[in-house]
Formats: structure tokens, sequence, C-alpha cells
């Protein structure tokens, strides 16, 4: 990873310790730092008459086109500023003057996210291989680092760009939920927690509430289905789910004591706070403040970890 440790840094570091992330604005610099990224994880397709019949050089065009394609359809306009010449300049020119000059933070977001999901299915040796300087994993890497130094709440996680709250969390709750949702199996839930990061960057917060209790709904339900542990897939709730996994001692007996407080937590907290925002509201709107979404963002993502490794931990 392209990131080296300077005197300004760790000075700048000590003086953000304890300023919150900001989500509405971009710094110039972390700006940048994006352009250096894609241009060592990516580089520019060249434009040369040999360029589209080699596999490369195709896969660079391809990933900048379709990058760009997918901006200015999803934006509602024909082209990014400055006028896109293809012969002479190709797309990287205009998606990279965007993420440096445009105002609006969630579209140069979105531009990022196309262009990492692209570098993230990446397969090195392969002939859509980018051959840049940096691999996919190093890549997200620096971009999250990027975020963070910069204390801009967002990180790149399971082909998406996610709210972050705190950079703590994040790394040792969320990242490490998505990494485990990530297998064949377990599929559905991971749509639904990353539909819940969705909703919550947008402040959609009864959305990512009721997507984060179907993401851990699910879990439950896929760990039963692996163990050919019955239950009656309409009606079964979570609390029924959990005590399934109780009464299979899917956690160690000699620990029953040690995690009946956990199981409180997990058969009263999140189901029961998806449960207040999921169903009818009234007459009056149910206003569900941003703290609680993240909170129950934090606890799905908390108690799907456990569960995953618990049942990894007594295949």
């Amino acid at each position: 990873m392209a990131v080296y440790d300077t005197f300004a840094k760790r000075k700048r570091a000590a003086e953000n310790a304890d300023k919150p992330y900001t989500y509405d604005t971009l710094p110039p610099s972390l700006r940048v730092q994006m352009v250096h990224i894609l241009m060592d994880a990516i580089g520019d397709p060249g434009i040369g008459t040999l360029a589209p019949f080699l596999p490369v050089e195709r896969a660079k065009l391809s990933c900048w086109q379709g990058a760009y394609a997918k901006i200015t359809r999803e934006m509602g306009v024909f082209q990014l500023a400055p006028p896109l010449d293809p012969s002479s300049q190709g797309y990287a020119r205009p998606c990279l003057e965007f993420i440096c000059t445009c105002d609006l933070v969630d579209w140069v977001l979105s531009l990022i996210e196309f262009l990492f999901r692209e570098i993230e299915a990446q397969k090195e040796g392969t002939d859509y291989w980018f051959d840049g300087a940096l691999p996919p994993h190093e890549a997200i890497s620096d971009l999250n680092h990027r975020f963070r130094e910069h204390s801009v709440g967002y990180q790149y996680a399971g082909g998406q760009i996610v709210q972050a709250n705190s950079p703590y969390l994040h790394s040792e709750v969320v990242e490490p939920a998505i990494s485990l949702l990530r297998s064949a199996e377990f599929k559905g839930a991971l749509d639904e927690f990353m539909a819940a990061h969705a909703h919550y960057r947008e402040r959609r917060h009864k959305e990512a509430i009721a997507m984060a209790g179907n993401a851990f709904e699910s879990t439950l339900k896929t760990i039963c289905d692996l163990r050919a542990w019955e239950y009656d897939a309409k009606k079964a709730t979570s609390s029924t789910l959990i005590g399934i996994v109780f009464s299979k001692n899917l956690i160690p007996p000699e620990l029953k004591n040690h995690f009946d407080g956990l199981r409180t937590a997990m058969e009263s907290g999140l189901p029961t706070m998806r449960n207040r925002v999921a169903h009818g509201q009234g007459s009056a709107p149910i206003e569900v403040p941003g703290y609680l979404a993240a909170h129950c963002l934090h606890l799905a993502a908390a108690n799907i970890v456990f569960l995953i490794e618990a049942h990894n931990a007594n295949g």
C-alpha cells in the first residue's frame, strides 16, 4: 500500500484525534489521493490503434468507459465536463476530473464505487487483469485508509461505499461481518446487510433498522438450514430461531452462564428495536434518530459475527 508515515500526518492525526467524521465534503487532497489510487490500480488505457486489440488495454478501457456510462446515465446527463473526445483523451480523464472538481459528494462517491467494483472484480493473471501497481485488495485498503486519515466517514466494503460512524466499530465489527457473510451460503443475509447500510447512508433510518433485522434473521435461518435444524419458515421469528440455536448447543454448555446475558441482548435488543419501527406507525410518523439506526447496524454486525464464528467453530 502506497501510504507513508510523515511528520505532517502525525501532527494532523494528533490534532484530529477527537474530531468527528464529516460526510458532506471531500477535501481536495483526498480527491487527489483517490486519483493516484485509481491510476495505480487501473491505469490509463492506451489510445493508439493497437490498444483495442491488447487484452490489458481493452480491460482498462472497458472499466473507465463502463463507469462513465453508468454515472452519466444515473445522473441524467449526456456527458461529464469537460466534453468527451474519446479519440484524443479516452474515458479516464473526464472521470478523474469529475472526482477532483465535482461539488456533488454523493455522485463523486458513486463514481468511486463503480470503479472500485471493477477493481475488486479483477482476477490476477487473467486477460482482464489491469496489471496495475496496486492489486485490488491493496487499492481498497489504501482508499479506506485515506478516508480515515481525512476524518471522512465512509469506507468501501462489500461492493459499496458505506457510512462509518466509528472507525473502531467499523474495522472490528462491520468489516468482519461483511467478510463472514460473503460466503455463498450467506448471500441473502449479505444482500440485506448491505441494503441496511445503503438505507443508513441515505438517512432512511427506519428502513436501515428493518434490513439489519432481516440480515440477522437470515443469518439464523441459514445456520439452521446448514445444520438441518427444523423451523417453520413462515412463522419463525428471531426469538424462535435464537431459541433453536441455543437449544442445539451451538454455544458450548460450559459457557452457558457467560452467554445468558448475550442471549438476553440478542432476544430483546435487535429484534425488539426492529419490530418497533418495522410495523405500522399510526397517524403520527415515527422519527428514528441516526444514532439508533447506527446502534442497530453495529448490534446486527456483532451478532452476525458471533453466530457465524460459533457455527464455523462447531462444524
